[in-house]
């Protein structure tokens, strides 16, 4: 009985000026050669082409030949080609089989800190798998596939950039490369801070004439030093007598952050579903939902009687773990993993909520709640939340003339 030959493997590896027809052309000889292609990647970079093609064959004398046959062809046509045996022992990737994706967002990230931040890697023996370029606009944008060894936590990665983060003055997600990175389907923002530029309560305070004792409540709450329903009775409580004419005023004025329009618009052009759950007031919020025609909005109930403010809220409080709850709960009735769910907030009562999310976004965030997320934004200017969803700055001007379209 014959034994089965066994398969050999070669990488073959084509680079230089670009122009149509090289894969063609280089398929024509491996054709030929009755080689199988099992693997093959081209990409074109500022003009030059990177082709790889691995290739098989149980014919060792048909892939000696191959090489022959190419070395011709670049020799004929000025591209470089190169062969590398291929097997377990030549694929230096193969053991950094553990990927996360690191995007860094500044306003400039020059060759000091990609410098830094490869040789930070490289000293945690994690190997830089791709990088490219998402922008270089107002903006630049790099996105980093990296490999570990060991599985690696985004929360622990981000904990060994966060250096580089400060020093830098960069923005940073990581994320696990998976299918769900760019497939994203619903996002869900807190509200004070976040989706608006200011704490809704700490203004009602001003209103009522207790802003700087009702502030200094806020600031509690957002650092956890005291439990947010507390701190939520105990503010409301101030509130005591403020008319719904009031609360009317304040709504008109309220400032949304810089890109949170824009943000909404390009993520329902992508068909994203998109909530605000918040712990402040369901009476701003229901507004907003309705304004920015979110799909959900979720608050805690002032109650009012008589048009004023009685100082209590109404049914099940909307705290921390509520918020988690919520979120979950969002992407069970969407039929939508949590990796497909991004959460974007500020305070210590959002912590639970962006642990949940698939990707959990600290906005301009206390320390506390950077420790607990995937990402970070230190610019207010929500729009930005698209890079980390892995869009680039080409595909956002063709998101934004599609838009402009009649029929979008």
């Amino acid at each position: 009985m014959t034994s089965p030959q066994s398969t050999e493997q070669i990488h073959i590896h084509i680079s230089g000026s670009d122009r149509p027809g090289i894969l063609a052309e280089a398929l024509e000889t491996i054709v030929s050669h009755e080689c199988l292609v099992v693997d093959i990647k081209q990409f074109v970079f500022n003009g030059m082409l990177n082709l790889s093609i691995l290739l098989e064959s149980k014919n060792p004398q048909a892939l000696a030949d191959l090489r022959g046959s190419l070395n011709t062809y670049g020799a004929q046509t000025g591209m470089k080609v190169v062969a590398h045996p291929w097997d377990s022992e030549h694929r230096p990737e193969a053991p950094y089989k553990h990927r996360l994706v690191v995007t860094i967002l500044g306003k400039k990230i020059g060759p000091v800190a990609l410098q830094a931040i490869t040789r930070i890697l490289a000293d945690l023996d994690i190997n830089i798998i791709r990088i490219e370029q998402l922008d270089y606009a107002d903006h630049h944008v790099i996105e980093i596939v990296i490999g570990a060894k060991q599985v690696m936590t985004n929360v622990g990665i981000l904990a060994a950039l966060l250096h580089f983060k400060e020093n830098f003055d960069v923005d940073i997600a990581v994320q696990e490369d998976t299918l769900f990175r760019r497939n994203k389907r619903l996002i869900v923002f807190d509200a004070d801070m976040t989706f608006l530029q200011c704490e809704v309560i700490d203004e009602l305070g001003k209103l009522a004439g207790v802003g700087e004792q009702l502030t200094g409540i806020t600031e509690k709450a957002m650092l956890g030093e005291i439990d947010f329903t507390t701190a939520l009775k105990q503010r409301v409580a101030l509130l005591k007598g403020l008319s719904v004419e009031q609360l009317e005023q304040l709504y008109e004025n309220l400032p949304i952050t810089p890109g949170a329009a824009e943000l909404v618009r390009i993520l329902q052009h992508l068909n994203y579903k998109i909530a605000i759950v918040s712990g402040g007031f369901q009476f701003f919020i229901s507004k907003l939902k309705e304004k920015y025609r979110l799909d959900y909005g979720f608050a805690n109930q002032l109650q009012i009687e008589d048009g004023k403010v009685t100082g209590e809220v109404e049914g099940e409080l909307i705290d921390a773990q509520a918020k988690a709850n919520i979120l979950a709960s969002l992407a069970e009735q969407e039929g939508l993993s949590l990796q497909q769910v991004v959460a974007v907030g500020d305070g210590a009562n959002d912590i639970h909520m962006l642990a949940k999310a698939g990707l959990g976004i600290a906005f301009n965030a206390k320390p506390i709640v950077q420790q607990h997320a995937q990402a970070s934004i230190s610019t207010y200017n929500l729009e930005l939340i698209l890079y980390f969803l892995g869009i680039s700055g080409n595909e956002l001007k063709e998101l934004r003339k599609a838009m402009e379209r009649p029929d979008s």
